[in-house]
C-alpha cells in the first residue's frame, strides 16, 4: 500500500493506488471533445504510447471514482487512429 503524499490532490492519491475511473462525464462544466493540437512535448496517448512533434487530439472530461467519492477534471490525447479504435471497442 503506498503511502498519502500529503499537498498532493485526493484524484492524485487515489490515482496512484491504482482505483478505477468508474464513469466518464463528457458533458460537465470545463469539458469539450476531441479538439486538433499540436504535440511540441511528449504526451501520452490513449493506447498507452508516447507522441511529439506532430498532430494530436485532446479532450478534457470529468473523471468519477467509486460511487461519486470524487472528481477530477482529466486530459487524455489520441491519434486518429487511437481515436477510431476506441469508438470500434465501444
Amino acid at each position: 500500500m503506498k503511502k498519502i503524499v500529503w499537498g498532493r490532490s485526493i484524484g492524485w492519491n487515489i490515482d496512484n493506488r491504482n482505483m478505477q475511473i468508474t464513469e466518464k462525464i463528457f458533458d460537465g462544466p470545463d469539458c469539450y471533445t476531441w479538439r486538433e493540437v499540436f504535440a511540441w512535448w511528449p504526451v501520452k496517448t490513449i493506447s498507452g504510447r508516447y507522441v511529439w512533434w506532430c498532430k494530436v487530439y485532446k479532450q478534457r472530461y470529468w473523471a468519477v471514482w467509486g460511487q461519486g467519492f470524487h472528481m477530477e477534471l482529466r486530459v487524455e490525447y489520441g491519434t486518429v487512429f487511437d481515436i477510431l479504435k476506441s469508438y470500434d471497442n465501444e
